[in-house]
């Protein structure tokens, strides 16, 4: 992961902020530099090592699994979506705000 690339990401998240995926606009609230992000943890999260990147204004949770893709999570309904294979496309996903 280029830490620079992060770095900017979260230097710009007033700004550009938006991903759209499958036609549907996700808003992310803040994203998580490395040294501050620990294994995710909840009570239905059960044998799968992630740690969480960011989180949107809707309360979904965007993690980082230990093969590297980042999938979204609902907290409410638990379903998973897979957005990206890495970190480095998920952060190049991210547009401005309209």
């Amino acid at each position: 992961m280029n830490p620079k690339q992060l770095e900017n990401a979260i230097k710009n998240l007033g700004i550009k902020r938006v991903i759209n995926f499958n036609g549907t606009e996700m808003k992310l609230a803040c994203l998580l530099r490395q040294e501050d992000r620990r294994p995710f943890q909840a009570e239905w999260w059960k044998g799968k090592e992630s740690y969480m990147v960011a989180v949107d204004d809707n309360g979904h949770f965007y993690l980082r699994h230990c093969g590297g893709y980042i999938f979204k999570v609902d907290p409410v309904t638990q379903q998973q979506e897979t957005l990206a294979k890495n970190e480095e496309e998920f952060l190049s996903m991210i547009s401005m705000d309209s």
